[in-house]
């Protein structure tokens, strides 16, 4: 914990000097390297501590119980930033023309790279499932190796094509508001994909070392919990910012009616 705390404060103030233009790499790249040995070393004295017996059913509640405080803190941090999306989505200021989205953003088109996207993640939900599932009915030979692998690759290819969307959008983190929410929003959702895609690659590691049974799998289980919490998130990014706020509603809507939308007649009105 103290070379833990430690490499994290110099992470901090390493990321301090980068904002103001004075970077001091050998204070990252070395709190870095301690942060990620440090972590090494830990989760190896847990997993050592779980092979020899050493786990009681209190240590496991433990452990679940800081799962699913980990989870909860995760909530909030997506919290604040929908939070910041509402705000500025439901009552737009002068600064944005009075207008959501601002005028000169062409958002996504929600049916596209997106809703690719979220077919990804619900699938590889069901897979992450039935491969718990089958470790939970003693199948250590095929189902779990499956449906991890198929998890595996389906959080790759969501990270991937998330680049390539980020590379074909027409406005940067830096377009008003819009493009600084989405891109935090979007942003850090795929590094929880990315952060959730290498615990499954250790679970994987871990299963084909025959390190879990049907009873005695909380690692793997906890995995399960991370990457749920993720899929979720995912699906109400891509409801709200994608397809209710992204204007596309909005404009179908429109075009439904034919500029009727407020009961009113517009027989020349187009949607913005």
């Amino acid at each position: 914990p103290f070379f833990v705390a430690f490499s994290a404060n110099g992470m901090g103030v390493g990321l301090i000097l980068w904002l103001h233009r004075t970077p001091s790499f050998v204070l990252m790249g070395m709190s870095l390297v301690c942060m990620l040995l440090s972590t090494f070393s830990w989760w190896r004295d847990l997993i050592r501590e779980g092979d020899i017996g050493l786990h009681t059913r209190f240590v496991i509640k433990s452990f679940r119980d800081g799962v699913a405080l980990f989870i909860l803190s995760e909530v909030m941090f997506f919290f604040t930033f929908f939070w910041t999306f509402f705000h500025n989505a439901l009552s737009p200021s002068c600064e944005l023309g009075m207008r959501w989205p601002p005028p000169g953003i062409r958002t996504p088109n929600p049916s596209s790279t997106s809703l690719f996207e979220t077919g990804l993640l619900i699938s590889s939900g069901l897979f992450v499932t039935q491969a718990h599932k089958s470790m939970r009915l003693k199948d250590y030979d095929v189902g779990p190796f499956i449906g991890l692998v198929v998890t595996i690759v389906c959080g790759t290819v969501f990270f991937l094509v998330q680049l390539r969307e980020y590379y074909w959008n027409s406005y940067t983190i830096a377009d008003s508001v819009y493009g600084s929410v989405f891109y935090l929003l979007t942003g850090f959702h795929g590094m929880h994909v990315v952060v959730g895609t290498i615990w499954l690659t250790v679970s994987l590691v871990r299963l084909w070392r025959g390190e879990f049974s049907s009873q005695r799998h909380f690692g793997f289980e906890a995995c399960i919990w991370y990457w749920h919490f993720v899929d979720v998130v995912w699906v109400a990014l891509w409801c709200l910012v994608y397809v209710w706020f992204g204007g596309w509603l909005y404009m179908w809507w429109f075009k439904m009616w034919d500029g009727d939308v407020y009961t009113f007649k517009y027989p020349d009105a187009k949607p913005s």
